[in-house]
C-alpha cells in the first residue's frame, strides 16, 4: 500500500545549479548503485576517473562501504564545469544515487502509514524559497519517499528523556508547538520563541502516563493560554545573556559556522578548527576566519545593536521552523536520536546562531545592518551542519544546549542578537 506524504506546502524549491551540494556532501552508494555507475563506463575522456577510481572508501564504524570520489577542490568527480551532474546529463535523473536524487529533501516515517517530507535549508534555493511549490512535486517525491523509507512500524521519537507517546499524540504536540512558533505575525518572532520555550520546558517536565488524547489537548490548550501570562510582556523585558551564556553560545556557533567538505581534512585542518574553537570560547580580540564569507572581525563589533530584526527575516525563520517541525527531521533518528523537546530547543537556538553568523558576514563587508540575503546565507551555512555534524549528538554538546535552555539563555540570546 502506498504511504501518504505530509508535505511542507509553504516551501518552494527548484535546483539552480549552484553546485554547493556536490561539493559539501558525502554520497555513500549501495553496492547496486556502485555497479550501475561502473556499468556506465566512464573514462578520463569524460572528465571522470575510470572504474573504481570514481569511488572512495567510507567507514561507518566497523562497516566499510563506498562514496562518490571528490576532487582536491571538494567537487564531486561527476560535477562538470557548469555545475551540472554528468550522470544526470547522460543517463537521466533516475541513474544517480538516491542520496543525490533526494537532496535537498528529507523523508522520515511519521506513523500510521505517513511519511513526513522536509527540506534542507543548506541549499540556497531552499533558504531563498525559490522555484516550484513543493506541493506541485508530489509525484516525484512519492517515488523518492518509497525508496528512502523502508516499510515497517517505526516508533515515534520520545517526547523527553523519560516520556514516550504514540504517533498520534506525538504529532499532536509537534503541531501545537508549530502553531505557537510559526503561525501568524503577532506576537513577533522573539516573543513566540519566548512562549514556545516556556511550553517546551513545561512539557519536558510533564508526566504523560494518564495524559493522552483529549486530556493531552486540554493540557496543550492550558499551556498555550498560560504562556503569555507566565512570560515577559515584551522583548524589552528580556535581560541580556550572561557572560557564561555567551561563552557557551559561541562554542555552539563554532560547530555551525564551519563549512566542512570532503576536501577538508588532515591534522593541519583539525588543528585550525580546534584553535578557532578556542578563540571563539575566549571571545576577545578578533574572531577566527572560519570561511571566505566569515573573515576575522572584532568580537566587539558583533555585540552592539545591529538592525537585524525585520518582518522578512522573521518570516524566513518562521518558515524554517515550520518546515523542520513538519518534516520531523529535528529529532529522533533524523537528528541523533534527540527527543522532541531537546530537538525543539536545538531548533530555537538556530535563530540566534544564524543571526550571529549573519552579523559576522555583514561586518566582514563593513556593514552594520543585517539584510534578508545575509540571513538566508547564514541560515544555509548553519543548516549545513544541523543534524549532520556528529558533534551535535555528543554528550557535551547536548549538555551545553540543555544548559542554555534551562537557564533561559536561548531566549536572552534571541532577543540580544535580534536587536
Amino acid at each position: 500500500m502506498r504511504r501518504t506524504l505530509s508535505l511542507p506546502t509553504i516551501q518552494n524549491w527548484s535546483c539552480h545549479s549552484c553546485g554547493n551540494c556536490c561539493r559539501e556532501h558525502e554520497i555513500v552508494v549501495t553496492d547496486a548503485e556502485k555497479q550501475r555507475i561502473l556499468d556506465q563506463k566512464w573514462t578520463q575522456a569524460d572528465g571522470v576517473p575510470e572504474g573504481m577510481n570514481a569511488f572512495e572508501r567510507a567507514s561507518r564504524g566497523t562497516v566499510y562501504t563506498y562514496r562518490l570520489a571528490h576532487r582536491a577542490d571538494g567537487a564531486c568527480v561527476f560535477l562538470d564545469e557548469h555545475n551540472h551532474c554528468r550522470i544526470h546529463a547522460r543517463f537521466g535523473e533516475p541513474a544517480k544515487p538516491l542520496g543525490c536524487r533526494a537532496f535537498p529533501f528529507t523523508f522520515q516515517p511519521a506513523g500510521d502509514g505517513m511519511i513526513a517530507v522536509g527540506v534542507r535549508f543548506s541549499c540556497p534555493s531552499v533558504a531563498g524559497n525559490e522555484g516550484r511549490a513543493v506541493a506541485e512535486q508530489r509525484r516525484d517525491l512519492q517515488e523518492l519517499a518509497d525508496l528512502a523509507v523502508a516499510e515497517g512500524d517505526w516508533p515515534a521519537p520520545p517526547i523527553s528523556a523519560t516520556q514516550q507517546l504514540d504517533w498520534a499524540d506525538t504529532r499532536r504536540i509537534i503541531d501545537r508547538l508549530r502553531e505557537v512558533l510559526c503561525v501568524g505575525e503577532q506576537p513577533g518572532l522573539v516573543m513566540r520563541l519566548v512562549q514556545g520555550s516556556f511550553i517546551a520546558g513545561m512539557l519536558g517536565r510533564a508526566n504523560f502516563e494518564k495524559v493522552r488524547g483529549r486530556r493531552l489537548d486540554d493540557l496543550l490548550d492550558t499551556l498555550i493560554v498560560a504562556a503569555p501570562h507566565e512570560t515577559v510582556a515584551s522583548v524589552s523585558d528580556i535581560p541580556a545573556p550572561t557572560n557564561l551564556g555567551k561563552t557557551q553560545f559561541r562554542l555552539v556557533v563554532a560547530q555551525y559556522a564551519v563549512r566542512d567538505t570532503l576536501a577538508a581534512g588532515g591534522l593541519a585542518y583539525r588543528l585550525r578548527k580546534m584553535l578557532a574553537g578556542l578563540r571563539l570560547t575566549r571571545g576577545r580580540g578578533e574572531t577566527p576566519a572560519m570561511q571566505e564569507v566569515l573573515p576575522a572581525v572584532p568580537f566587539a563589533d558583533l555585540e552592539g545593536p545591529f538592525e537585524a530584526a525585520s518582518p522578512e527575516i522573521d518570516a524566513l525563520f518562521a518558515r524554517y521552523w515550520q518546515v523542520k517541525l513538519m518534516g520531523l527531521d529535528f529529532c529522533g533518528p533524523a537528528c541523533h536520536g534527540l527527543s522532541v523537546i531537546e530537538g525543539l530547543q536545538n531548533l530555537m537556538l538556530m535563530y540566534p546562531v544564524s543571526l550571529y553568523v549573519a552579523r559576522w558576514m555583514a561586518r566582514g563587508q563593513k556593514r552594520a545592518a543585517v539584510n534578508l540575503k545575509d540571513a538566508e546565507a547564514a541560515l544555509a551555512i548553519v543548516d549545513h551542519n544541523y543534524g549532520r555534524s556528529a558533534m551535535m549528538g555528543r554528550a557535551n554538546f547536548r549538555q551545553r544546549v540543555r544548559w542554555l535552555a534551562d537557564h533561559d539563555e536561548i531566549v536572552k540570546l534571541a532577543a540580544w542578537y535580534s536587536r
